[in-house]
């Protein structure tokens, strides 16, 4: 059940976005008017990694963003951060050019490989939040 549960938000997250409107003009960013109608192109995604799993989970991730920079271009950002105040609670921001790119990240190897090694290393479901912007910089 607890496999089944975490397959189905992490899924949920990486699918989300596959039907949502293309990227800005000049290809680089989404155009902010698609994403005021609902374009999720940015994902906060936290874990809570078990006990003594910390140096596993982290090298997970690593192999991750070297698959992410590697085979997708779309990406403009895929960072793990660790909250200060609590070593087991690990965050994820990711953020694509565009819904194509959020629906390319979903279908890859490395996410399958990745989604694969977490359901021994992680305690209970990933929170995860779709962000929406609403005005680059």
């Amino acid at each position: 059940m607890r496999i089944r549960l975490f397959s189905a938000t992490v899924a949920l997250v990486l699918a989300c976005s596959a039907n949502l409107p293309a990227s800005g003009a000049d290809g680089t960013a989404p155009a902010p008017e698609a994403n005021a109608r609902g374009a999720a192109t940015t994902f906060v995604v936290k874990f809570r990694v078990k006990p003594g799993q910390n140096a596993a989970f982290e090298q997970a991730f690593r192999e991750m963003q070297n698959g992410v920079r590697a085979k997708e271009p779309g990406n403009v950002y895929y960072d793990l951060f660790v909250t200060a105040d609590d070593p087991q609670t690990y965050v994820v921001v990711e953020r694509y050019r565009d819904a194509s790119a959020v629906a390319a990240h979903g279908k890859t190897e490395h996410a399958r490989k990745l989604l694969a090694a977490l359901r021994d290393l992680t305690e209970g479901r990933p929170e995860a939040e779709r962000l929406v912007l609403v005005a680059p910089k």
